[in-house]
């Protein structure tokens, strides 16, 4: 009676055995081949069954079923058990097998009212945002166009009677979400309507569908205003919430602080602020934890069946084969035939249903970067993004299949949150693209009140106000003992965009980090060494800065990065009337763009904007959509000289700006290369609450020449010096005004 039992044990015993045997590099081999068969099938393939999937949890629990296959057969078996239930048609065989595609196995034995279904990216598709992925003739998600990010409920409190006091906020949310996440949040104001505290559960999202309290910690800063709160939904879905409560420490005692309607009984949301666009708002009295309602916030997108998105798309036949690694190829069939129900082959429901459980089963709740299977997940979905979407491998040689195994590899090294950011940041560095960005969680803004620069391959400082004891000029030879140029150096490696972008983004963040953390600078100060140690307590301010000034009869300074267009435009009678305007854009503009309307002698008609409309894998036989932004003259006309100084931090409106300045010759370009890095930005989520954005579509010069990672160059270049910086010069404007000269 015992024997089957042992035999169990015994098997078991073996399988452990053999899955402890498999290599590292079997692992990421199979995970490899199971990375791009996801992406062909996620977006390329259009079944029902795979466009409906919760790809999150698929990714998950298939990479702990591939992982350990321990042979190409094995391998094989696992991968057509994971897809047989949601891509029914998609065949997997050996590299050297000549089996072809049969058109017949994808063909039902009555068409009669059925449509052919397939796939169109215009971009990577962003909830209704402005790229879109749809199905033909499919249902289609379209949002309010003025649609908010978050839909949130706020209140607040005056903070003056508790400052320096500890805080607690607990409150009660449920969710039914896919694609988006609740959060909570608490916010503390200073006087001077800058905020010190904020944490908003970026790194803790909430997607359970179970009642559950949460709670928000902190401390009132000392000069704080006023204390805010809430909850809110990102992007759509539903999330109910309830009963918040807000303690005060005092001396050891912990006390309640009333809060108006704080369980939402009273009628309209009284007390909260509930007004974001795209959202709706409703207090419900049958889904609730306190008193007799709870608070139900929904985003109001709509469904509407399309035909297509773009004109070019695939007809019934069309299909794909690709080598996926492990010796294996997929056929993949691009366009299916379905009735208003489902596509054909029709798929086998009890499989799909004991997939659907076994994914329940193997997912958590939350993904959490600690789990190895989050980040392996997280690397799948990323590579294949960029795999399939990034407009620009091309113009930089990217060789993007190299870089899935090494980002495999560093998912199994990394444990924690901050390990597996850096590993997510070292894989987009490949992409060059200074629109990149990785966050996750508590962000790293704190800083000092002083701004460094890099002139002459040393660090040092070039702004600082009362607050601290650095000296503009002072030069910067290590933070917390580590070499500055090798804490620097650190800092770009994880920088994705042209050397000038990672210059000017890595002095901006050389003295960043998390709040009230402590730090050390060594620097040079008229050739002797000191020592400072420093508190992050604080966001940088920005110092002040002119926007408009008259620097001497008839020539003028206009600030880009400051000034609205209605000032520039008030202006007019003068500029018209100038020598010469020197207009400052090394940063980012304060849409005011239509000041080349004045400068322009002719209409413009170029296209320099390419969304990529994509219906095949691997980013081939890629068609675009030109856009321009078909300015026209506008008078009065200013005839002035005029100068445009520039440099590394000016980044995608800035480039826009600056094509037009540059192609028309509207204006002599003083200073140093763009950053590189322009056109709509596209963003997605990855498990772990990980949030990435990247460059969409693709931007050239107005002659068709490549401007990614080059930027646009200066007619005049300026480098800065050490004694320049440190004598508080502007060398930029000190040239442009030679110029004028």
């Amino acid at each position: 009676m015992k024997r089957p039992f042992l035999t169990l044990i015994f098997l078991s015993q073996i399988l452990i055995a053999n899955a402890q045997g498999i290599s590292q590099k079997q692992k990421v081999a199979n995970l490899e081949t199971f990375t791009r068969l996801c992406g062909y099938v996620r977006y390329f393939h259009p079944s029902d069954e795979a466009a409906n999937l919760n790809w999150e949890r698929f990714i998950y629990y298939g990479s702990k079923e591939v992982e350990n296959a321990a042979s190409q057969k094995e391998l094989r078996e696992k991968l057509a058990h994971l897809f047989s239930a949601i891509a029914p048609s998609v065949q997997l065989i050996e590299e050297n097998d000549p089996k072809h595609f049969e058109l017949k196995s994808i063909t039902p034995p009555n068409k009669g009212g059925m449509k052919e279904i397939t796939w169109q990216h215009y971009g990577l598709g962003s909830e209704g945002g402005f790229y879109k992925s749809a199905r033909t003739n499919r249902a289609f998600k379209s949002k309010d166009p003025t649609r908010a990010q978050i839909g949130g409920a706020s209140g607040s409190i005056k903070a003056e009677a508790y400052r320096g006091k500890k805080f607690k906020l607990k409150a009660w949310m449920r969710a039914d979400v896919t694609n988006g996440q609740g959060q909570f949040w608490v916010r503390v104001d200073r006087e001077g309507k800058t905020y010190a505290f904020l944490d908003n559960m970026d790194d803790r999202p909430i997607k359970s569908k179970e009642w559950k309290q949460y709670e928000i910690t902190g401390t009132i800063d000392v000069d704080a205003s006023y204390l805010y709160f809430g909850a809110f939904l990102v992007s759509e879905g539903k999330i109910w919430i309830d009963n918040f409560t807000l303690e005060i420490e005092d001396q050891g005692v912990w006390n309640k602080i009333p809060l108006q309607n704080s369980s939402f009984e009273q009628a309209d949301t009284q007390g909260w602020y509930t007004k974001s666009k795209g959202y709706n708002y409703a207090t419900v009295k049958d889904d609730h934890v306190d008193g007799q309602q709870a608070l139900l916030i929904s985003d109001n997108s709509t469904y509407e069946i399309i035909k297509n998105i773009f004109d070019k798309k695939l007809e019934f036949g069309a299909y794909f084969t690709k080598n996926i690694g492990s010796g294996l190829k997929c056929i993949v069939p691009q366009v299916l035939l379905g009735d208003e129900h489902r596509t054909y082959p029709w798929a086998n429901a009890n499989l799909l249903a004991e997939l659907q459980q076994r994914m329940d089963k193997a997912s958590p709740e939350v993904f959490e970067a600690s789990d190895l299977y989050t980040r392996l997940s997280a690397i799948n979905i990323g590579w294949n993004v960029f795999q399939h979407f990034f407009p620009y491998k091309e113009e930089i040689k990217l060789n993007w299949e190299k870089e899935l195994p090494i980002a495999l590899e560093a998912a199994y090294k990394s444990n924690t949150r901050q390990e597996f950011g850096r590993v997510l940041r070292l894989m987009t560095e490949k992409l060059k693209d200074g629109h990149v960005s990785v966050t996750f969680g508590q962000q790293n803004y704190y800083s000092i009140q002083a701004d460094v620069a890099y002139v002459e391959n040393k660090l040092l400082i070039s702004n600082a106000d009362d607050t601290v004891p650095l000296k503009v000029g002072d030069i910067i030879l290590s933070i917390d003992n580590v070499p500055a140029l090798d804490y620097f150096n650190r800092i770009k490696s994880e920088i994705s965009g042209s050397d000038q972008w990672k210059n000017s983004n890595a002095t901006r963040q050389f003295l960043q980090g998390y709040k009230d953390t402590a730090f050390t600078l060594k620097v040079s100060r008229d050739g002797k060494e000191q020592e400072f140690s420093f508190t992050r307590a604080n966001l940088r301010k920005t110092p002040e800065q002119a926007k408009i000034k008259k620097l001497e009869e008839g020539i003028y300074y206009v600030n880009i990065g400051n000034t609205e267009m209605k000032d520039i435009t008030a202006m007019l009678p003068e500029f018209t009337k100038a020598k010469a305007i020197i207009c400052d854009l090394r940063g980012y503009p304060r849409n005011n763009h239509d000041l080349i309307s004045y400068l322009l002698t002719k209409k413009d008609k170029d296209e320099w904007m390419f969304v990529p409309k994509i219906i095949s894998p691997d980013y081939e036989k890629v068609t675009y959509n030109g856009m321009g932004w078909e300015m026209t003259p506008k008078t009065p006309h200013i005839s002035a000289k005029i100068i445009f100084i520039t440099g590394g931090g000016a980044v995608s409106y800035a480039e826009s700006y600056m094509g037009f300045i540059k192609h028309y010759k509207l204006a002599t370009i003083v200073g140093q290369p763009t950053a590189g890095a322009n056109g709509d930005v596209n963003a997605f989520t990855l498990p772990g609450s990980y949030s990435i954005r990247f460059t969409g579509l693709k931007v050239k010069l107005h002659n068709g020449g490549q401007m990614f990672s080059l930027g646009i160059k200066p007619d005049v270049f300026v480098n800065q010096t050490i004694s320049g910086v440190s004598a508080g010069r502007d060398e930029y404007l000190e040239k442009a005004l030679a110029l004028i000269k």
